[in-house]
């Protein structure tokens, strides 16, 4: 016979929620029910409370539904539980009626280190007390009512009084620095670990500091309440495989999974740590589908040791695929050890769909021996077994004590609380509270936090010393004895500023704050080999555009190779940059089949027939983008595809006269970009020009490459019309080089006459679909482009000198690399610096005010 097992308590309740259990069926399947009916049900238990007998006695129609359900469910429970477990009455009963035998089993009992016990099992043990000697070795704690004339002997004693200090802190996270501070101080002065404690009433809102700045301080801090399992690798593993079930798939979900179990689990030990990188960069891989595409586009054998690792990761994906109805023989298939243990515990605590919420609240033991530890403890353990040095934390009033809570599903109104629980938690605390402050022996401290985490003042625990004077303590405080190396750091700017990233990052603040140019702000030496690196590549418009407004962004772009993460997951909407580029990817495919096709082109085909092809390309393209993109839930994307529609539908068939024998050419690559590089031999003999022919600016040996939105050219080469697409909204102003943000117009226009021999007259435009086809043309594009490369030279001159500054680019609200600037750029660093950067940079500064 064994008392009845937590975890296996669990089990039997999630069974139990198969059946129907009355008026508890509507809220059965909500996560946190198993754990609460689990509870409930040892409330019960402990309590001695008998539930037929409670519903023979309730007078109100609730109460009497509520232990009906109830009765159902302990029934389920007891059926569902293994045979040699009993309820604690059960197993009171079974010994009472042998208690005859306690003497020649026990002997003389001695019972140590509690405050209280249940109620269930007073009966035994004052029935034990008539046979045989039991002793209630109080000690100085405080002594049970119920003892009295109930033939036990209680042997108290009085303490000898520690010496009590109180301490006030900043912040939780200031309190627990400082404890460790404390336990660091007695070490160093001869204390044994064993002889320090630390406790809260309820340690888990200390755990996260606990845990970091224990690591920090490597200190073996024993965790007598477990830590949390998601801090340890097999909760993380257990986490990532939650997060795929949950979440679906991604690729940073599968490839963290992935990471986890090649350390984890031998079968997938094989795969090398960079098997990600053969997957399609842009491929969303968000379904089952896609990723077996996707793994069977990688090579078969291009690792070390040329074995085709595919087979593996299809059937990863397939297991994976089986969903959360499949969660336990998932965990099966990849774990094993704690990990499963872990998992299934988990699963045994709630419904698959709330793995997330299960997870974060398991614990798990950190494999220290608390005899050669520091104690972090719940305080009714620590008062148990008291230690010498002792640090109270969390004395506030919303901490210590507690407050007491109704239990979820035997409210006070149908079982007093009283009833319930003969030791409300706000009565424990004060309890356990006393059996410290009486049994601690050489020093208490206790503390309180002035302000809570998120900044709210804390009122003060009516367990707070107050016959004492108070230390106040704060955060910049110089502690006697630091907690770790980056604590005394922190704590004494002596030491710290003697660092060399100290030095540095101090010349750094003031190099930021100076009113000159410094190294701080780009100032770099000339002809660097880095510099000249960045600018020995082929030129995009984008690029250029950035060396003209915004020099040091152009060098971490370009120089340091930065750029923004994709995004894989399934997003909720589709961004104006993806927008735009499914727009221009309609258009190309809707030109491209008018101009295939027997109507003459686009310049001869009718409004309904553009509207046609335009309708066809575009269920092409997003079927293309629905696997090759992260796309919107259907319903939205959907209706973003209409949109684009109505967009590409309007851009063609703008009122415009065609030139003379027009052809028409969309997104036609120039100069050798990437996509030249993809056109094949018979697609490019097509084009009017060869598009990995070089194309350079004459006078500044700047070389350019891109694609051209549309090309119109008249028969006989003399005429052609370059458009520019733009699917953002009409600002209302016409932009010629815009402060250097608009370049499209004025390179394509020289690109288009570079490469072909006629040196035709070109007429550069820019399109807004969404204005109703609003279309502004650039003026005097030769003047234009005259004067833009001037600008580039001087910005390609100033670059190579080293002057790799912030531009006003900088100053956008979208700036996407705000990062790596100074902290609150926008607000003062920039407004600072920029008239400084325009003096430097005074050949390209009067671009900026250009329209």
């Amino acid at each position: 016979m064994q008392p009845i097992d937590h975890d296996d308590l669990s089990i039997a309740v999630a069974e139990a929620l198969l059946s129907s259990l009355g008026e508890l069926d509507a809220i059965k399947n909500l996560p946190g029910f198993q754990r609460a009916a689990s509870a409930t049900l040892s409330k019960l238990w402990l309590a001695g409370l008998d539930l037929y007998k409670e519903l023979k006695t309730a007078s109100e129609p609730a109460a009497h539904d509520r232990f009906e359900a109830l009765i159902i469910l302990e029934r389920q429970v007891l059926e569902n539980l293994p045979q040699n477990q009993y309820r604690p009455s059960d197993l009171v009963a079974f010994a009472l009626k042998r208690i005859h035998h306690a003497a020649a089993i026990f002997g003389p009992i001695e019972v140590h280190g509690h405050t209280e016990i249940a109620t269930v099992w007073r009966p035994l043990i004052t029935a034990i007390a008539r046979v045989t000697k039991v002793s209630w070795m109080a000690g100085a704690r405080h002594v049970p009512d119920w003892l009295e004339n109930s033939g036990i002997a209680v042997h108290t004693c009085t303490a000898e009084k520690p010496d009590v200090k109180a301490v006030s802190c900043a912040s939780p996270r200031h309190e627990i620095l400082e404890a460790i501070r404390w336990a660091r101080q007695h070490l160093a002065n001869g204390a044994s670990p064993q002889e320090i404690a630390i406790t809260a009433a309820s340690p888990e809102e200390w755990d996260d500091h606990m845990l970091a700045l224990t690591e920090a301080a490597n200190l073996p801090i024993h965790f007598a309440h477990g830590r949390a399992t998601l801090s340890t690798f097999d909760g993380q593993l257990a986490a990532a495989l939650a997060e795929v079930l949950l979440r679906g798939f991604s690729r940073m979900r599968v490839t963290r999974l992935v990471a986890l179990l090649r350390t984890h689990n031998q079968r997938y030990s094989s795969l090398p740590g960079n098997w990600w990188q053969q997957l399609p960069e842009e491929a969303p891989l968000l379904d089952a589908a896609r990723w077996h595409r996707a793994i069977d586009a990688m090579p078969s054998e291009g690792y070390a040791d040329s074995v085709d690792l595919r087979p593996l990761l299809h059937e990863l994906i397939d297991t994976l695929s089986m969903g959360l109805v499949a969660a336990d023989r998932i965990g099966e298939l990849l774990m094993t050890g704690r990990a499963l243990a872990i998992w299934q515990k988990a699963l045994s605590q709630g419904p698959a769909e709330a793995l997330d919420v299960s997870l974060s609240g398991l614990r798990v033991d950190d494999n220290l021996e608390p005899a050669t530890s520091i104690l972090w403890a719940p305080a009714q353990a620590l008062a148990a077994v008291p230690r010498p040095l002792t640090w109270l934390v969390g004395l506030t009033s919303r901490s210590f004590p507690r407050r007491a809570g109704e239990d979820p599903l035997l409210p006070n109104h149908i079982v007093e609380s009283s009833r319930l629980n003969s030791l409300p938690v706000h009565q424990a605390d004060r309890r356990n509270f006393a059996s410290i402050f009486a049994m601690t022996e050489k020093e208490l401290v206790c503390s309180r936090a002035r302000r809570d985490s998120e900044g709210r003042l804390n009122g003060v625990s009516p367990l707070y010393p107050r016959n004492i004077p108070e230390t106040h303590l704060a955060q910049s405080r110089e502690p006697e004895h630091a907690a770790s190396a980056t604590d005394r750091l922190f704590a004494r700017p002596n030491e710290f500023t003697d660092l060399p990233i100290a030095k540095s990052a101090r010349a750094t603040w003031i190099d930021w704050h100076t009113g000159r140019i410094t190294a701080h702000d780009g100032l770099i030496k000339s002809e660097h080999p880095l510099l000249l690196r960045a600018l020995d590549r082929r030129q995009s418009a984008s690029s250029l555009v950035k060396l003209l407004r915004d020099p040091l962004g152009y060098l971490w772009t370009y120089g340091f190779g930065w750029s923004e993460p994709e995004e894989t997951d399934e997003p909720l909407k589709l961004d104006p940059l993806p927008f735009g580029n499914l727009l221009h990817e309609i258009l190309q495919e809707t030109v491209t089949r008018l101009e295939a096709a027997r109507l003459g082109g686009l310049a001869k085909a009718s409004e309904e027939q553009i509207t046609l092809y335009v309708r066809e390309a575009a269920r092409e393209v997003a079927a293309r983008w629905d696997d090759t993109h992260p796309v919107p839930p259907p319903v939205i994307w959907q209706r973003k595809c209409e949109e684009a529609i109505e967009l590409a539908i309007t851009a063609l068939t703008h009122q415009q006269e065609p030139l003379p024998g027009q052809r028409s050419w969309a997104e036609i690559p120039f100069g050798g970009d990437q996509r030249a590089q993809e056109i094949d031999a018979e697609t490019r003999q097509d084009l009017p020009w060869d598009p990995l022919a070089p194309v350079i600016i004459i006078g500044t040996g700047i070389a350019i490459g891109g694609a051209i939105d549309r090309l119109d050219l008249s028969s006989d080469n003399s005429q052609a019309r370059v458009t520019d697409y733009k699917s953002g909204k009409f600002r209302g102003k016409p932009p010629q080089l815009k402060g250097g943000a608009e370049l499209q117009r004025c390179l394509y226009a020289y690109a288009v006459k570079a490469q072909l021999a006629d040196r035709p007259q070109v007429d550069t435009r820019l399109l807004y679909p969404r204005a109703n086809g609003k279309v502004l043309k650039l003026e005097q594009p030769q003047a234009t482009l005259a004067k833009l490369a001037v600008f580039l030279m001087a910005a390609v001159t100033a670059f190579k000198e080293g002057l790799a500054l912030p531009g006003p680019a900088a100053q956008d609200a979208w700036y996407d690399l705000a990062f790596a600037l100074p902290g609150g750029a926008k607000e003062s660093y920039l407004d600072n610096k920029m008239p400084l950067v325009a003096q430097k940079l005074s050949a390209i500064s009067p671009l900026w005010d250009e329209d």
